[in-house]
């Protein structure tokens, strides 16, 4: 009996041996087939192996990967969504449509998003495609709620191109402001280092620096979307715009042409009408605007704009009419504020009401560059303050933004010559001369300002050059005479002035007689120069206010205010006239 015993013990122990030596080979021969299939090892089943044979083994932790929401999708599907063009956008989904069987859950969000671009940033172009119901919750959808409310939506993490790009369509919403420019901006700069030929990044990218007034880095961005997508007619449109914008009115006529749309497209006839404008082709401006406004009688835009041509057309009567109509629904804007100001000042010469319009839109919009510059040209026309500054500071606002301006810097020489600030005047007519067309009104401030100064051989040598240059031109001989006057020797300049007299027009002669009476040794021929000045053009305030000064210095007030009461009157905006007269006036009372 204790043999039978102890043959099963022998029997047992090597029936348990057999068996862990085969769980063994099993889970070494498992693992090998799971390393050989580079699988994600199986750590339950390892465990186990581990617990039968009591051997201790270190776990290693799985690598974790991460997955695109589209990685289903085709990559060729995934592409035309993210290049984003209105073509791009009709092929994706064309493509994804001959799908057999029912979209899933991130066909359905990539058709939504599709769509969303379609509506948002191509309204033009017909959505082809059937929009199913998307699930919500995932970083698109979510996206593109939030820029329905006009808001970006910085929580999508930025897992993908869509999902960085998506936030940025807010740009497109008119009403988006400052707050939003920011982040746009980041995003759009990430999107386009993840893919730079998307068509609908660097669209929304030149919008952004349209926004910005960056009108330079708009154009790059627009020429690459529109190189990509030619027949877009937003990309043609806006492109159009900002070419026009910097001045390159032939190539954006050229684009408007190549656009694939009726040449009666209310767009379209708003930029030709813009384009023909910039380019004082008055009357095509005009015939565009008339037939955008024959589609659209009530807009308000172009009924502005009409008059703004009018006026340039010096046709005030009909522009007068339109802005009264414009103002019974519209009183403050901008551009109704400047154009009536010039209506004041250019035609009913009323420069007491365009300074109070023009006060009034400064107060509205304190850093309009059109107002400032408005402002500017009263306050150096009158030698008064406008809004509380002087023609070289308002000028000063004006060249902060646009440094190269030559009006800005016109208005600005003539408030400093005002002021009698020499030196910056100097600096700033130096600036003036040196472009390639100076006019002789500015030559004639350089002279005078060098004579100021003491530069009296700069200014005789500069007028010299520009009358050699253009002989008959009257207000360089002006300028030529007067630096002449200050290097030359007295019987010389005499001399010289009688060679021209005989043979020069009414105007010219008032000019020279005026020179010649500062020449002279009496005053008895003095004022007989300054008569013969007013006699050769009676309208002469240089003559007349010289006139005056010498009769103020004989204490002759009434005769010095008959001449002076003539030069506020030929001069009704200069205000350093009418103080004159008013103290003049106090002291003879």
């Amino acid at each position: 009996m204790k043999k039978i015993k102890s043959v099963k013990s022998i029997f047992l122990i090597t029936a348990l041996s057999l068996l862990m030596e085969g769980s063994l080979s099993a889970a070494s021969k498992k693992k090998k087939t799971n390393k050989k299939k580079n699988s994600e090892p199986v750590v339950e089943q390892e465990a186990e192996a581990a617990d039968v044979s009591g051997a201790d083994f270190i776990k290693l932790p799985s690598e974790k990967v991460e997955r695109s929401f589209f990685q289903k999708i085709s990559p060729e599907i995934l592409s035309g969504v993210q290049n984003g063009s209105p073509e791009a956008l009709k092929a994706a989904m064309a493509s994804m449509r001959q799908k057999k069987t029912e979209y899933d859950d991130a066909e359905k969000v990539l058709a939504v998003v599709a769509a969303e671009i379609m509506r948002i940033v191509w309204p033009y172009e017909k959505i082809t495609w059937d929009i199913p119901e998307a699930p919500n919750d995932n970083p698109y959808i979510g996206a593109l709620e939030t820029v329905r409310h006009g808001l970006f939506d910085s929580s999508t993490g930025n897992v993908d191109f869509l999902a960085t790009l998506l936030p940025a369509i807010v740009i497109m919403n008119s009403s988006s402001n400052s707050s939003v420019i920011e982040p746009c901006e980041d995003a759009l700069v990430k999107a386009l280092a993840m893919q730079p030929d998307s068509v609908l990044a660097n669209y929304l990218m030149a919008v952004l620096c349209e926004k910005k007034t960056v009108f330079d880095a708009a154009e790059q961005y627009y020429s690459t979307a529109y190189n990509a997508s030619p027949k877009t007619e937003e990309i043609g449109l806006a492109y159009a715009r900002v070419l026009r914008i910097n001045g390159k009115l032939n190539s954006a006529a050229e684009i408007l042409g190549g656009l694939d749309v009726s040449s009666n497209d209310i767009a379209v006839l708003k930029q030709n009408a813009y384009i023909a404008f910039d380019s004082r082709d008055f009357d095509a401006a005009e015939l565009y605007v008339a037939k955008v406004l024959q589609q659209t009688p009530n807009d308000l835009e172009f009924l502005l704009f009409r008059a703004k041509i009018l006026i340039e057309k010096n046709d005030y009567i009909h522009a007068v009419a339109l802005l009264d109509m414009y103002a019974r629904q519209e009183n403050n804007s901008i551009d109704y504020l400047i154009l009536r100001a010039r209506v004041q000042l250019d035609w009913s010469k009323n420069t007491a009401a365009a300074t109070e319009t023009v006060e009034k839109a400064l107060q509205l919009y304190p850093d309009n560059t059109d107002a400032l510059m408005f402002a500017a040209r009263i306050a150096s026309e009158t030698d008064a303050p406008v809004a509380g500054k002087y023609a070289d500071e308002l000028a000063a606002s004006v060249l902060a933004k646009r440094p190269e301006s030559k009006e800005a810097m016109s208005y600005a020489l003539d408030g400093l010559v005002h002021r009698e600030n020499w030196q910056e005047a100097y600096s700033v007519s130096k600036s003036l001369i040196s472009d390639s067309e100076v006019s002789p009104s500015v030559v004639e401030k350089y002279v005078r300002i060098c004579l100021k100064l003491g530069k009296n051989n700069e200014a005789y040598e500069f007028a010299r050059a520009r009358h050699n240059s253009n002989p008959s031109d009257e207000n360089l001989m002006q300028a030529y005479v007067l630096a002449y006057s200050s290097v030359g020797s007295r019987d010389a300049v005499i001399k010289y002035i009688d060679s021209q007299i005989n043979t020069s027009s009414q105007k010219m002669k008032s000019y020279l007689y005026y020179r010649r009476s500062f020449l002279q040794l009496t005053e008895e021929k003095s004022l007989a120069d300054l008569r013969s000045s007013l006699i050769s053009n009676p309208r002469n305030s240089d003559a007349l206010f010289r006139l005056y000064e010498l009769y103020y210095a004989k204490q002759d007030y009434r005769k010095a205010q008959y001449y002076l009461r003539q030069v506020v009157a030929i001069n009704p905006n200069d205000s350093s006239f009418k103080k004159l007269n008013e103290a003049l006036t106090k002291l003879i009372q």
